[in-house]
């Protein structure tokens, strides 16, 4: 079985979304911009969900309780 569903995918619009709503963030603009620039940059391209939270957590973000 293929483990693409865990892969966060900066071509879908719907993944930051979700990825941002999941921080604590009012407007999530702070978590959207991040993930677009690391996106940009392919810093995370091929990285798990797993990964991208790890990286926004070190990077001083927030999760929701």
């Amino acid at each position: 079985m293929s483990k693409e569903h865990d892969k966060f995918n900066c071509d879908q619009d719907h993944e930051a979304n979700y990825v941002s709503g999941l921080y604590k963030d009012k407007t999530n603009k702070t978590v959207k911009e991040f993930l677009a620039e690391k996106c940009d940059s392919n810093d995370i391209n091929n990285s798990t969900h797993a990964e991208v939270y790890k990286l926004l957590d070190d990077n001083g973000f927030i999760k929701e309780s």
